[in-house]
């Protein structure tokens, strides 16, 4: 029996140490924020980040210089 999971995407942000700003780097697709935080420590590993972050692209509100709402396109 196999089973389907809904996967998301969540977009990565981290920093090198703690006075840095956060830096997006990049995203992953995961059923899961669990699944997820072990893909972008996998993905992203090629330098050593002292802290990573993940939001779901669903909860990002983007905006234009005209405070106009635009649609991200997951890719």
């Amino acid at each position: 029996m196999s089973r389907s999971y809904e996967e998301e995407f969540f977009e990565v942000f981290a920093r090198k140490d703690s006075d840095d700003a956060l830096q997006h780097v990049g995203s992953v697709k995961a059923p899961s924020s669990d699944i997820a935080i072990t893909r972008a420590w996998y993905v992203y590993d090629q330098h050593p980040w002292s802290e990573m972050c993940l939001v779901p692209l669903a909860a990002v509100i983007p905006i234009t210089e005209r405070s106009k709402r635009v649609k991200i396109k997951p890719i």
